[in-house]
């Protein structure tokens, strides 16, 4: 252990500008790759790819690590995909094992199973495409493990939940759209306001003056207003910091659409 002499200090946190962090965790991501018998927390994400033919998706099985998540929304965004919110977790999974995706006859998955590994986030990260051409009804997808049949994970993707007119609804939107919601609903306002100070959309002061509400509900409010003031883009990125820091109640009120 080492202490590290902050930057400078504010009366909620304190900033720390080029931290001599240690390599220890990633070494230790390195490790627990390479050994099969721990299980791993893991996720299954699903994107639907606009720019490829008819209705095409993209699966992604890793293990469940913030910094490859990003890593894959901005690999998505190259290619015009949109996030298909459904429950991620899975039981748990173990490197160095592989794993079936399955579903209706007529879809086209390619491949038809993922090695489940740990890749570095500025490696490509494997996928599976789905394909079908046309989707009128809801289609059921299962993964499961190779070796024994166990079920892993399986979700109901439904033709609204990938429909473009659901999947085009810009952050801005939905923050407009479930004002109310957002404002009864929201859990914890501490990690959104840093994921939004230490994107610098809200300075020290609009910060406090959050905080300096007396009740939860006030204190979503004056977020809400704040953000309202400085217009789209902004609403925009408290969207996307909601789906991280809450992306229960995102997912919920997108389904209630």
């Amino acid at each position: 252990m080492t202490l590290e002499s902050p930057t400078r200090i504010n009366n909620f946190f304190a900033v720390l500008e080029n931290p001599s962090f240690s390599q220890l965790g990633v070494l230790w991501r390195k490790i627990r790759s390479a050994i099969k018998f721990i299980p791993i927390h893991s996720l299954v994400l699903i994107y639907r790819t606009l720019s490829a033919a008819d209705v095409t998706f993209h699966l992604y099985l890793i293990p469940n690590d913030h910094s490859l998540r990003k890593a894959i929304e901005k690999e998505e965004m190259k290619w015009k995909s949109k996030h298909v919110p459904k429950p991620p977790q899975t039981d748990p999974l173990y490197f160095g094992s592989r794993y079936q995706v399955s579903g209706p006859s007529d879809l086209e998955i390619t491949p038809t199973q993922l090695h489940f590994c740990y890749r570095s986030p500025v490696e490509q990260q494997s996928y599976i495409e789905i394909y079908t051409r046309e989707m009128e009804k809801e289609i059921r997808l299962h993964v499961n493990g190779q070796d024994d049949g166990s079920l892993v994970w399986e979700a109901l993707v439904r033709p609204g939940d990938v429909s473009l007119s659901a999947l085009t609804l810009t952050g801005a939107a939905f923050v407009v759209k479930h004002r109310r919601q957002l404002r009864d609903r929201m859990g914890q306002i501490q990690p959104v306001l840093v994921c939004l100070r230490e994107a610098q959309l809200l300075s020290s002061e609009e910060e406090e003056e959050v905080r300096s509400e007396r009740t939860s509900r006030m204190r979503h409010e004056a977020l809400l207003q704040l953000v309202e003031r400085k217009g789209a883009q902004t609403q925009e990125d408290l969207y996307q910091t909601l789906r991280e820091t809450d992306p229960y109640l995102v997912q919920d009120l997108e389904q209630s659409s």
